[in-house]
Order: structure tokens, then C-alpha cells, then sequence
């Protein structure tokens, strides 16, 4: 059993971040007579896994909810949120690419954006200008 200094040391984690987790229900660790917590192989573990969670963007009530949940369901848990990172990371793309090309090129002058917004709407024109810019 590891006292939650120990546990500060080992994990990178403060105190309070520790009693927050615990407050949360997220890892419960024993408790002496004294009530100073105390961390067993278990309750470390679940320390981990809730840090390796937190790594991988996950919130709170997600990490709950991983951290009860048998292989297979987390297994697809973890599949879904590399599909949500993978749109994130498209969309980020996206947006890099059209920031190069107006760089690049700059921005439209006030003649083009007059002439093109009386013909399409906002995302439209976006869209005209990642083609042709």
C-alpha cells in the first residue's frame, strides 16, 4: 500500500488532483484510521489507465465509464475516438492548406468578395476559394 505522496511521486500527479479523483468516484483508495488514503496495486492501476485516458483526450464521465468497462466494449471505446481524432485531424488539414494558399496568395480583394458573395453563400465561397486560390 502507497501513501499519497508516494503515489504524487510515481504518477506526476498533485494532491489535489489525487482527492479530485477520488471526490469523483474515478479511484478509490483505502482508507487507514487516521483517513489518509492509501493506494493498492488496483487503485494504482486504475490511476494509470485513467492518465493513459486523459492522454487520449477523453473527459471525465468518459473515463468513468472506461474504467468499468470490460475489454471488448473499451477496445471499441478507444476505436471510435481514433475515428473522432482522424476527422479532427482532417478537418485541422483542411484548414491549414486553405491558411498556405491565402498566404500565399493573400487574401481576396474587396471587388472579388463583392462580386462572388452576391452568387453564393459563405461556406460556398470557402469552398470556390481553397479550389482556386
Amino acid at each position: 500500500m502507497k501513501k499519497i505522496k508516494e503515489v504524487m511521486k510515481i504518477t506526476g500527479l498533485s494532491r489535489r488532483a489525487l482527492q479530485y479523483y477520488d471526490e469523483q468516484g474515478l479511484v478509490e483508495p483505502k482508507r487507514t484510521k487516521e483517513n489518509y488514503r492509501l493506494y493498492g496495486d488496483e487503485e494504482l492501476l486504475k490511476t494509470w489507465k485513467l492518465l493513459v485516458y486523459k492522454e487520449m483526450g477523453f473527459q471525465l464521465d468518459e473515463i468513468a465509464s472506461l474504467l468499468e468497462m470490460r475489454e471488448a466494449e473499451t477496445r471499441w471505446m478507444l476505436e471510435e475516438r481514433l475515428v473522432k481524432i482522424q476527422t479532427e485531424i482532417e478537418e485541422v488539414s483542411r484548414v491549414y492548406r486553405f491558411t498556405e494558399k491565402i498566404l500565399k496568395n493573400g487574401i481576396p480583394d474587396e471587388n472579388f468578395v463583392k462580386r462572388i458573395s452576391k452568387t453564393t453563400d459563405y461556406k460556398t465561397m470557402v469552398k470556390y476559394l481553397a479550389e482556386i486560390v
